[in-house]
């Protein structure tokens, strides 16, 4: 696809088909990145890295949208000299051609990646995902510029590619964010606060759930909590409650890695 749309771009005139293809060539990037970071993130926990390697995956996401935004910005320089410049000769019809012909395959990737990504719990495959349906938003501008500069609205396609950078940037920009978010332990709670409290609430011997905190780990999800139980319980009852909650959660929960219980006291309440 990158080298049939350049090779397009160049030979019909199009930049919008060159911006299209400069959004396709991040996503090999973004796939040898997604290759690297399972490679690295699957490592096992050792002596210097206790908590494994996880979050390298976060860091090759922040890292792919960085690339992205960079050429981008390269594609904004050429597309507003293009403006300036004498309108030329309208772009070929073998860029629409191309255009729609990207508009299916990334369609259809973009299905197939979304899916994988959800069931791996994958930042980086999910990031690729959404890269691969902006660039169908980004061939459906290049449609619209060359049909626009073929009815005599010649500076239709540069202004296309323009809308193709600005896709490409909000998706990067997106990722980036996710990935700092992950990288400093944002919180997931969101997402599954409700189910963890609600599995937990109902074991025998546990009162009450409070002080939850969650966070990404790579591909799966680590989390902290205190049970609330009975005041008169011993400590070795305690430590049995809480261990029963970790192994029930564990088992419920495939998207869960490590999970911490801590147990209190339940003050005015009766075994």
């Amino acid at each position: 696809m990158v080298i049939l749309k350049f090779t397009v771009g160049i030979t019909s005139g199009s930049k919008a088909c060159m911006a299209d293809g400069l959004h396709s060539a991040s996503n090999i990037v973004t796939a040898f990145a997604i290759m690297l970071s399972h490679k690295i993130g699957n490592k096992p926990a050792n002596s210097r890295y206790p908590f494994g390697y996880g979050k390298v995956e976060f860091v090759a996401a922040g890292f792919i949208s960085l690339l992205i935004i960079a050429g981008a910005v390269t594609l904004i320089s050429v597309s507003i000299n293009h403006l300036l410049n004498e309108p030329s000769t309208p772009p070929h019809f073998s860029a629409l051609l191309m255009a729609i012909i990207s508009i299916g395959a990334n369609e259809m990737l973009f299905r197939f990646m979304r899916c994988a990504g959800t069931q791996l719990k994958s930042q980086t495959i999910l990031a690729n995902a959404w890269a691969n349906r902006a660039d169908c938003f980004s061939s459906f501008a290049v449609i619209i510029g060359v049909v626009g500069a073929r009815l005599g609205f010649h500076h239709l396609d540069p202004v296309a590619a323009l809308f193709v950078v600005a896709v490409i940037i909000k998706v990067s920009i997106k990722i980036l964010i996710d990935s700092v978010k992950a990288l400093m332990d944002s919180s997931v709670n969101d997402v599954y606060g409700e189910e963890i409290e609600t599995i937990v609430e109902r074991i025998e011997d546990v009162r009450g759930v409070s002080g939850l905190k969650t966070r990404h780990i790579g591909q799966k999800i680590w989390a902290e909590l205190d049970i609330l139980v009975d005041s008169h319980c011993s400590m070795r009852e305690g430590h049995l409650i809480a261990d029963r909650v970790k192994k029930v959660l564990l088992e419920k929960l495939r998207d869960l890695e490590m999970v911490l219980v801590h147990f209190k006291p339940m003050e005015d309440d009766v075994c």
